[in-house]
């Protein structure tokens, strides 16, 4: 393994420990559940030796992971685990999920109105969570997308990836950059403003993102007419820009 993928390898599970934790597992179910993802197969020797957990805590984790459905126990001796297949995890998590927000749906729908004008407008902390957000709204587009920038490249390959894939998907997108982007072979509309300081996404005139440059917060709303007063300030802009 080479030194960059062995970075890589790092970086991908740091992520993924961090995206665990955030979901509620402990440190200990948190390092079985990495480790059986880079193990085909193992014993609860093998899982101590690559995690350094001690064997009777081992036992305990790894009955609760096979109780939640994320662990398959094999028989034989020594016991050998794996990790339950991922599309079997996405499922069962989505499920949890839409049920999770079929229910907090209902609760809302049945509260009593207080009189209090909901927020419109939520705030986002945190550059992970912000930038999935940002490609979350750009994946749903189905017509357009405004997307503004200080520095488009700054963002990696994976929002050029995401905007292009929504190019395929027929949605028509502009963008106003602060520099121009290394990409330069780009199939959508860009115009060049340098004072380009915020970053905003508009989709579909019905959800709009404020970010800050660095994507450590941001302000989101599904709301439509938040959404029309951003993009037409961003047409304002658009017009007032020079061309490429």
């Amino acid at each position: 393994m080479t030194l960059s993928s062995e970075k890589t390898a790092e970086e991908i599970s740091a992520r993924a420990s961090s995206s665990l934790r955030e979901l509620g597992f402990g440190v200990h179910e948190t390092a079985v559940i990495l480790a059986l993802n880079q193990l085909e197969s193992a014993s609860v020797a093998d899982l101590s030796t690559e995690t350094g957990i001690h064997h009777a805590n081992l036992y305990a984790v790894l009955d609760s992971l096979v109780g939640r459905g994320l662990v398959v126990l094999l028989s034989g001796r020594p016991k050998i685990y794996q990790f339950s297949p991922l599309a079997h995890v996405k499922e069962m998590f989505s499920t949890k999920l839409d049920q999770l927000l079929h229910d907090l749906q209902k609760l809302q729908d049945a509260r009593e109105s207080t009189g209090i004008i909901p927020s419109l407008i939520y705030t986002i902390r945190g550059s992970a969570d912000v930038l999935a957000k940002m490609l979350a709204m750009i994946d749903r587009a189905k017509e357009t997308i405004f997307i503004v920038a200080p520095d488009l490249d700054a963002f990696g390959i994976t929002v050029l990836e995401y905007l292009q894939r929504a190019q395929t998907r027929g949605v028509k997108i502009r963008a106003i950059l602060g520099k121009t982007p290394n990409e330069v072979d780009l199939n959508f509309q860009y115009r060049i403003k340098e004072d380009t300081l915020a970053i905003d996404v508009v989709i579909d005139s019905i959800e709009a993102l404020i970010s800050m440059p660095d994507l450590t917060v941001c302000g989101w709303a599904d709301n439509a007419l938040i959404s029309m007063q951003l993009e037409g300030f961003l047409q304002q802009s658009w017009e007032l820009t020079r061309k490429e």
